[in-house]
């Protein structure tokens, strides 16, 4: 199957966001990515993307400032500038509405808050983060980390209230060995979206929370989670 990629480089507060789109000539729906912190890049998500393509799912991938191809400092980032990021890439990229969107780790809580902005059929959280609103203005550094280690300090997130608004399809991938994401954080994401069309949540075996990582080495869970992802985004049994 012949997979086109489309690189773009985009201004954005004296920073060039780095991105590209993957797409096939069948292409029937489209996913924005957005991907967590850490050792986060699109890159990791690259032969994901690409089976996506081969199922005629097109996807939007861009590093945030701070990490891959992007580049810059991390510090002089914070929750509210990657959800501005995201918006300014979407916008910028025209990207046909409605459509789904795709969120790991902090990227999740990106998408989340997306659904306020965009009209979204399908959200797809990757072991999911949701943040203190608290945070969501503070530059990444110490006093960001001294919010978000609170104990349960994503019960005051402004997620919950946010999810309950979704009327989509909402797909939860979590990792059976994740030990960043506590279990109650990803049950107050499928409570909270009480009012979502389908909810689902599959848990990966043995898979830690660098959970694109594992899928890359698992064939079979890579393939079953592609399957779920699908479904998710075409609301078709695969």
């Amino acid at each position: 199957m012949d997979i086109r990629k489309q690189s773009f480089a985009l201004p954005f507060d004296h920073h060039l966001i780095q991105g590209d789109t993957l797409h096939s000539k069948q292409e029937t729906h489209r996913l924005v990515l957005l991907h967590g912190a850490g050792l986060g890049t699109r890159e990791r998500y690259q032969d994901f993307r690409t089976c996506l393509a081969q199922r005629f799912i097109s996807s939007l991938a861009f590093d945030f400032i701070g990490f891959g191809e992007t580049g810059g400092t991390v510090g002089k980032s914070s929750l509210q500038n990657r959800t501005e990021q995201a918006c300014a890439v979407i916008n910028e990229m025209n990207f046909q509405r409605p459509f789904s969107l795709l969120g790991a780790s902090m990227g999740a809580y990106t998408a989340v808050k997306l659904l306020e902005t965009y009209p979204i059929d399908s959200l797809i959280l990757f072991v999911p983060a949701m943040y203190d609103i608290a945070a969501y203005s503070i530059p990444f550094g110490p006093e960001f980390t001294r919010i978000i280690r609170k104990p349960q300090s994503w019960v005051t997130s402004d997620a919950w209230k946010i999810l309950q608004m979704f009327h989509g399809q909402l797909l939860l991938i979590t990792a059976e060995q994740d030990d960043i994401i506590p279990h109650d954080v990803i049950r107050r994401i499928y409570e909270a979206a009480s009012n979502a069309s389908e909810r689902e949540i599959y848990t990966v075996p043995k898979s830690p929370h660098l959970l694109i990582h594992y899928l890359a080495q698992s064939k079979q869970e890579c393939n079953h989670v592609l399957k779920l992802v699908q479904s998710c985004v075409t609301g078709k049994t695969v």
